[in-house]
């Protein structure tokens, strides 16, 4: 695993401590036995944590080693994070999407891979917990049930591989949430001429029409409800992992709030777009955040037009 996979054990482990808060110093041989985690990664570990400004670090009066302390911006993220791996919706969003994009990294051209293997990817860690195999087995069924997922049962084994629509949202950077929103063939428009006449059945949206000798047109430019929810889930989704303080984590609420209240109006959706993306890409912290917020504001793009 990486060590930012490890440094989320010891954090969580670190809040748990006794005395685990912003006044008390820590002592890391004890917190990387409660997590269980090789000694000799605790420097690396350390290191890390200190770089994100996650702790501090005091050397001990007789000098022999040194003790660590939770930062403010420690604390936030180590309380953030229990309190999404105690959340069952957020759980299976992260197991349901990991596994999607760990079974399309491994399997081979036109092949499936043991399902087990899985347990050896630190996918399997979420936020400095491991995930069960009764959440694994709940993910496959789920990903099977939506077609994302090929699943294969020869004795004593499950293997995966991903389907097409499945490879086609392990290339994208949305959240599998959103990816099913958007991505799900439209109903079909019949259009038939009968005598010179037209006659159309099904949803037209953004279509133009045309009927007559002298031809008049009827234009409907309007933003479909339902990709305007999954995009606000999406923003609602992403909102969390941002770098924001509270003052602007409340600012982008209410802008996100005003583009599911507002955003059925193409101009209106543009400029509150525009807004969300001067607020969230400079507070994308990480690769995996940028590149999310970077798709949902693509995906309004197209959207709004």
């Amino acid at each position: 695993m990486t060590i930012a996979r490890y440094a989320e054990q010891f954090l969580l482990c670190a809040l748990a401590a006794p005395g685990g808060s912003l006044s008390d110093f820590l002592d890391p041989d004890a917190i990387m036995a409660s997590a269980q985690l090789d000694e000799e990664a605790q420097n690396a570990i350390i290191a890390w944590l200190v770089t994100q400004q996650y702790v501090t670090t005091e050397v001990r009066a007789d000098g022999s080693a040194y003790l660590v302390k939770l930062t403010a911006n420690g604390l936030e993220h180590a309380r953030e994070w229990r309190r999404r791996t105690q959340s069952k919706v957020e759980r299976e969003r992260y197991l349901q999407e990991a596994l999607m994009r760990w079974a399309y990294d491994n399997s081979p051209a036109n092949g499936s891979v043991s399902l087990q293997r899985f347990a050896a990817d630190e996918r399997w860690w979420f936020h400095g917990t491991e995930v069960t195999w009764d959440e694994v087995y709940d993910a496959v069924h789920f990903l099977e049930a939506e077609g994302l997922l090929w699943v294969e049962l020869p004795t004593g084994m499950t293997r995966v591989r991903p389907t097409p629509l499945g490879t086609k949202f392990a290339h994208s950077h949305m959240t599998l949430r959103y990816f099913m929103t958007t991505s799900q063939p439209q109903s079909s428009n019949v259009t038939n001429n009968f005598n010179n006449s037209n006659v159309v059945q099904g949803d037209a949206p953004g279509s133009n029409f045309a009927t007559g000798d002298n031809v008049t047109q009827s234009v409907n430019q309007g933003v479909d409800a339902d990709a305007l929810a999954g995009l606000v889930a999406q923003l609602r989704e992403i909102a969390p992992t941002l770098d924001l303080s509270e003052d602007d984590a409340a600012d982008l609420a209410e802008e996100i709030d005003a583009l599911a209240a507002e955003g059925d109006e193409p101009s209106r959706g543009r400029r509150i777009m525009r807004s969300l993306a001067r607020m969230m890409l400079p507070a994308a912290g990480t690769a995996a955040s940028e590149a999310a917020v970077q798709a949902a504001i693509e995906a309004g793009a197209g959207m709004f037009g």
